[in-house]
């Protein structure tokens, strides 16, 4: 099997917790060849404890495939990842990308031009959720389209500081240069107004950014790999503004005419993060349950109900296997045998305009005016 020199870009909490130590674990298949961060703090740390030496410790994606041989890398920075992956894909080098894909569709057609250019699949998007045995085993047990009555998705989101408590992160990093933190906000800003146009005040900006593009859109991308994307989106509330962000509502229909609801509460001090998404269909119902996510071959339980001759069966499967570690080896399978990933740059653009739509509810809701490619989802 060849094993493939990773360059990892962005070391903070979900490089520490996920994405180096499942590349440490998959030896087999990848070796961790570079690193880059902002802060010289990390470079430093997470080089050493990775054996990555002085000279593989980038500041910037930039400096990094100006100096390695690699054959691919991970974006694991906050904010859009369009501008990134875009000069990682124009130079050959294959991208796994974190969410965000982008903030804005311009960036997101950019990235779809690029990779026809190079005539074969360039970016797989980290929606690990795709990956969970229980979401596959639910995909294969559903009944055709048109026998789906309702799917709910309800989210129970403590603090991320509670979430990782376990982790043993490396502290903030708070030796960021102020040059790097003013480009990084500049470059956040001009891809956000794209999205929502230049006046968008900061709420708005930090619910698109944080909350539908930063948490829901793993929401949207697991509805979509599993009954398409929504259809139509009717009604967007926002709510409980005292625990920033608050709570969200998401109503629609799904292609076959079913009813959709999200409900996405940020509760810092709730005793656990939750997940459950619900399906009812006419031949039975079906539950799965996410804990959390940083929490490495946790199992995702899958509850099914069903008629079995004159009686009711109740199954429960629950998986060890991690969705982040299969979703590696998906990557692997992109990067050395051109295999299309379950989600690439054409269904995170999908995801991307789903995101819009919610927004442009939203705004409207607020009796806040949409502008930039909102206005017109």
């Amino acid at each position: 099997m060849t094993v493939l020199r990773i360059g990892v870009v962005g070391l903070g909490a979900i490089a520490q917790s996920v994405h180096l130590p499942l590349l440490s674990r998959r030896w087999d298949l990848f070796e961790i060849a570079a690193v880059a961060d902002a802060s010289p703090s990390l470079r430093a740390s997470i080089g050493e404890q990775y054996g990555i030496g002085p000279g593989h410790r980038h500041e910037s994606l930039a400096a990094l495939l100006d100096s390695e041989s690699l054959d691919a890398v991970v974006l694991l920075t906050s904010g859009s990842h369009g501008t990134d992956a875009l000069a990682a894909i124009r130079q050959g080098v294959p991208v796994l990308c974190e969410k965000p894909l982008a903030y804005s569709v311009r960036e997101a057609e950019e990235l779809r031009a690029a990779e026809e250019a190079q005539g074969r699949p360039m970016l797989l998007l980290g929606y690990m959720k795709e990956y969970d045995p229980a979401v596959l085993a639910l995909g294969s047990t559903l009944p055709p389209a048109e026998g789906v009555r309702y799917v709910g998705v309800e989210v129970l989101h403590p603090s991320g500081a509670s979430q990782l408590a376990y982790a043993n992160l490396r502290p903030a990093a708070g030796d960021v240069p102020a040059e790097a933190l003013a480009r990084f906000r500049d470059a956040d800003r001009t891809h956000l107004d794209a999205a929502l146009g230049g006046e968008a005040p900061d709420l708005a900006r930090r619910l698109y950014a944080n909350v539908v593009l930063g948490s829901l859109i793993h929401d949207i991308a697991l509805v979509r790999s599993l009954f398409g994307p929504l259809r139509t989106v009717e009604a967007v509330r926002h709510w409980a503004p005292q625990d920033d962000p608050g709570s969200i509502e998401v109503a629609g229909t799904l292609g076959s005419g079913a009813r959709f609801h999200l409900n996405w509460h940020y509760m810092a001090d709730y005793p656990e993060y939750r997940e459950t998404v619900t399906v009812h269909h006419t031949e039975g119902s079906a539950e799965l349950t996410f804990g959390v996510p940083y929490l490495l071959n946790s199992p995702t339980r899958l509850r099914t109900v069903e008629r079995e001759g004159a009686g009711v069966v109740v199954r429960e499967r629950n998986d060890v296997t991690e969705a982040f570690e299969t979703e590696w080896e998906a990557f692997h399978a992109m990067v050395t045998q051109k295999q299309p990933p379950p989600t690439g740059i054409p269904e995170g653009t999908t995801d991307l305009r789903t995101a819009q739509k919610i927004m442009r509810v939203l705004l409207d809701g607020m009796g806040m005016e949409a502008a930039g490619e909102v206005a017109g989802a």
